[in-house]
């Protein structure tokens, strides 16, 4: 049976766009290439040497907790890194939340070890209206975390791309959920919209379910500011359309950890340099840095994205970076 290219309910925001493309596999696809890697490419990079090895080991942390039990309770706007790629964001009263993993990220025969703690305790986040979950990978899309954030508000929605619904469904969620395909947009009565829109990645957490469900970013707009959620990605030619779509960005959340090897993560994800190019190419007002500083993932040392970004900035005189804490509000 052909997957899905889109949800018929949702309107697309793209002129002449009619959905998500899919290979003679019947897998999603990248608008410029695939992503992901083969067995082959893994086992080369885990065989090759490790020149950032020394660096991890007298890393400094670099990253400010601020612990606030309360930042659920509080509904004025804003932004709150909770660490990786889990955001708090409060957007017209309302709070969504993004990809929230809370504790270790579970992989197949191991825990890898949380560096930065959440700066509030999960139980404490009630009264989440939104959970934006932009793909199937395992530091964005935590089974544990979600069973947690659904139990303490089984009122909030989950807005998610294609065929993701079906594994929250396995694992018992209960809260409504909506699919979305690229371009199009989430059905919300609210003083604010959300899109689900492309980005250069890939889907897996098993051995035979590559590509299955779809990955992608989210665009919040609101009257008081337009916010790119750019999840887990790659450079690629989504970052042009989305300019063109959305010429007033005002935050555009992208990923700078993850990167080493370059020749290896550079399909998947973006550098602290490219991460700049975005700025530049979606001409937002701010970026905001993230996915770096919480879990171990690549060869590059966890804390040093962000100084090599601010090395980067002083170089290239871009000053329009919001470095945040973990747990300190940035109101807009």
């Amino acid at each position: 049976m052909p997957r899905p290219t889109h949800n018929p309910d949702l309107p697309f925001v793209l002129d002449g766009w009619q959905g998500n493309p899919l290979n003679e596999k019947n897998q999603y696809i990248n608008l410029d290439g695939p992503s992901q890697r083969n067995y082959w490419q893994v086992l080369k990079w885990q065989a090759e040497a490790k020149p950032l090895k020394p660096l991890k080991r007298r890393q400094q942390h670099g990253i400010e907790i601020v612990h606030n039990e309360q930042l659920a309770a509080d509904r004025d706007n804003g932004i709150t890194w909770l660490g990786h790629a889990s955001f708090l964001l409060t957007v017209g009263g309302k709070q969504l939340i993004t990809d929230p993993i809370f504790d270790t990220l579970p992989v197949v025969v191991h825990q890898i070890k949380r560096y930065t703690p959440l700066p509030v305790s999960p139980q404490n986040l009630k009264g989440v209206d939104y959970i934006l979950l932009t793909h199937n990978h395992r530091d964005h899309c935590d089974q544990r975390s979600l069973q947690q954030l659904c139990s303490l508000n089984p009122q909030a929605v989950i807005l998610t791309g294609l065929g993701l619904g079906s594994l929250l469904r396995q694992w018992k969620i209960s809260n409504r959920i909506v699919e979305a395909g690229w371009y199009q947009r989430y059905p919300l009565e609210e003083a604010f919209s959300v899109t689900y829109l492309p980005a250069k990645h890939w889907n897996r957490r098993g051995l035979a379910d590559l590509n299955e469900m779809l990955w992608g970013s989210m665009m919040i707009e609101s009257e008081r500011g337009n916010i790119y959620f750019g999840a887990d990605s790659g450079l690629g030619i989504h970052f042009e359309e989305i300019a063109r779509l959305y010429p007033s960005i005002d935050y555009a959340m992208i990923g700078i950890g993850a990167y080493k090897p370059e020749w290896f993560m550079h399909p998947s994800h973006t550098s602290p340099a490219d991460a700049l190019q975005v700025l530049q190419t979606l001409r937002a007002r701010q970026l905001v840095p993230m996915h770096f500083g919480t879990f171990d993932l690549s060869d590059e040392p966890i804390f040093y994205p962000r100084q090599e970004l601010r090395r980067l900035q002083e170089e290239t005189g871009i000053d329009q970076v919001l470095h945040l804490s973990i747990g300190g509000k940035h109101y807009f």
